[in-house]
């Protein structure tokens, strides 16, 4: 489980913030903690993407993941109606289950689960979040533990055709779907979104980073 827990990128905002946008997620998160309020979000959103792409350690990860948790809860603490904070820290959470015991991770799944149905509740055509799911839905019951959760791999592909029908020029979600369906067996499939993802023109660091990793997985593909 621990690609997608990494590499679960937290999309909405990036193209509001410079600093986001140029990769410079640490100035972010201090400029959005200083700021408050809506600025939370930004500082959740600034420290997942540390954690996702800059940290290399299990404890940086951690510790940048410990971070946009808290500033997730912050932001719902301003604004519980945000479907983008809810999207963060469903995704702070789930960065952290690696490192967590048995216990932790068996209530932190449904909480996950919980805070991306709640971002869909709120805001219907988030593609990132119909992703998120469908990722979830994959890991938790390929984990031989579906049944506890009511994940259904049947959920995967529909979760992922209506994110891309709702933003097919998303380099991220390519390359997430591509990475599902290589554990669905489907390489050939694969293959296919990895090639659509590098023709597209990378909007923000994030996904110069997913174009580099989608070079790499297509090379293990071939």
């Amino acid at each position: 489980m621990r690609w997608f827990w990494v590499l679960l990128w937290a999309g909405g905002l990036a193209w509001a913030n410079p600093l986001l946008v140029e990769g410079r997620f640490a100035d972010a998160y201090q400029q959005g903690r200083t700021a408050g309020g809506t600025g939370w979000l930004l500082a959740a959103q600034a420290a997942n993407l540390y954690a996702s792409y800059i940290a290399t350690s299990d404890s940086e990860i951690g510790k940048w993941f410990a971070l946009g948790q808290e500033a997730a809860q912050r932001a719902l603490e301003f604004n519980a109606q945000s479907a983008e904070a809810h999207f963060e820290l469903a995704r702070s959470i789930g960065g952290q289950l690696s490192q967590q015991n048995l216990l932790g991770r068996a209530a932190n799944v449904s909480v996950m689960r919980d805070h991306l149905q709640q971002a869909l509740r709120l805001r219907p055509d988030y593609p990132e979040a119909r992703a998120a799911l469908a990722v979830w839905h994959l890991e938790v019951a390929q984990a031989g533990i579906g049944w506890l959760y009511s994940a259904n791999t049947n959920q995967v592909r529909p979760l992922f055709e209506e994110a891309l029908r709702l933003e097919p020029n998303s380099v991220l979600i390519r390359v997430w779907y591509a990475q599902v369906l290589v554990k669905l067996g489907a390489t050939q499939q694969a293959r296919v979104q990895l090639e659509q993802a590098l023709r597209l023109t990378p909007r923000d660091a994030a996904e110069r980073f997913e174009q580099g990793f989608a070079r790499e997985r297509l090379q293990n593909l071939r």
